[in-house]
């Protein structure tokens, strides 16, 4: 009787064991194919131009008659954007037309000239939009698959977790029906060897490295941010430019203080390593690709996630461009 009901006891922990661990790796491998599939997904944007108009930005000089007379008209941050496209002498000429003629309606020379600045500013907008896309897909990827390593973690974490609950439940069993049996010392000796295993199996758990994945980045929209070159090959001229002029005197750019907080995290994230002992090559989260951690994964979707901000900004300044270009000027 003891037989049967220890037999029909093992039975059932086997089975569920098993069971479990074939739905856990068949799940494993589904997740497996779809981490790959993510991480050698390139985002295949190309951001350095959708256009196909080249804007060449133009600088306002400081305290000249063409600044002094913008500035009564426009503020800071249409300014800003206008010298990224490159409209600031197209601007000159309509302020002027507008003082020349407040009293009067507008000339068909003011109106074509109306006309030109907002179709640049259109095109302008199909150029930021594309690099938007490009830093959102990047970002959606690493997040994607951040979150499917973090999968395959919880799915070996729990077949570990099943491995020691059914050692123990089997050497429970085990010794229970050694002691019926009045075999104490093969008891003790399958108790000890039950203990030794579910022991193996929780420091084995505990020593696992964090998975990686092989992300690549192709086109990598942080390379450019980061090594900081005069010509950018990802960004087209006006954005490139938007991105290296000072928002405001006394401030840094807007690379500037995303190489900032991004040396930050980096330092942060090296420091943590050095602290918990993980003695290997730092992600290059600037280059072509590399292995990642679902934690390195975090750390460049949050770069990614600054950057996109920034060229939000950039979106909005251009909207406030085009308002005050649009709005009736004040008379004098």
């Amino acid at each position: 009787m003891i037989n049967r009901k220890f037999y029909h006891s093992t039975c059932c922990l086997t089975g569920l064991f098993f069971a479990t661990t074939l739905t856990s790796c068949l799940t494993s491998r589904q997740t497996a194919s779809t981490l790959t599939k993510v991480a050698s997904d390139n985002c295949a944007i190309d951001s350095s131009g959708t256009s196909g108009y080249v804007f060449h930005p133009v600088d306002l000089q400081p305290n000249s008659s063409e600044d002094s007379l913008l500035r009564h008209r426009y503020g800071e941050r249409g300014l800003r954007m206008a010298q990224a496209v490159g409209l600031t002498p197209l601007l000159v000429r309509t302020t002027i037309l507008e003082q020349q003629n407040s009293d009067q309606s507008a000339s068909n020379e003011y109106l074509a000239l109306r006309q030109k600045l907002t179709d640049q500013l259109q095109l302008a907008s199909f150029d930021i939009a594309t690099a938007v896309a490009l830093v959102d897909c990047d970002s959606k990827r690493a997040t994607l698959t951040a979150t499917l390593l973090t999968r395959q973690e919880s799915s070996r974490e729990k077949r570990m977790t099943i491995s020691a609950i059914t050692t123990g439940a089997l050497t429970a069993l085990t010794v229970g029906l050694l002691k019926l049996r009045d075999k104490d010392d093969a008891g003790e000796w399958a108790g000890i060897g039950g203990g030794l295993a579910e022991a193996s199996l929780g420091i084995t758990s505990l020593l696992q490295k964090p998975l990686k994945a092989d992300y690549r980045h192709l086109n990598n929209p942080l390379r450019d941010i980061w090594t900081h070159p005069v010509k950018s090959t990802v960004y087209p001229p006006l954005i490139w430019y938007y991105l290296n002029k000072p928002k405001s005197a006394g401030n840094p750019s807007p690379i500037d203080g995303l190489r900032s907080r991004w040396d930050i995290l980096v330092s942060l994230d090296a420091d943590a390593k050095r602290t918990q002992k993980r003695h290997r090559q730092e992600v290059d989260y600037f280059g072509e690709g590399d292995f990642y951690t679902a934690h390195d994964l975090t750390i460049r979707s949050t770069m990614l996630g600054q950057l996109a901000t920034e060229l939000q900004l950039m979106n909005n300044d251009l909207t406030i461009l085009l308002n005050e270009i649009v709005r009736t000027p004040k008379k004098r």
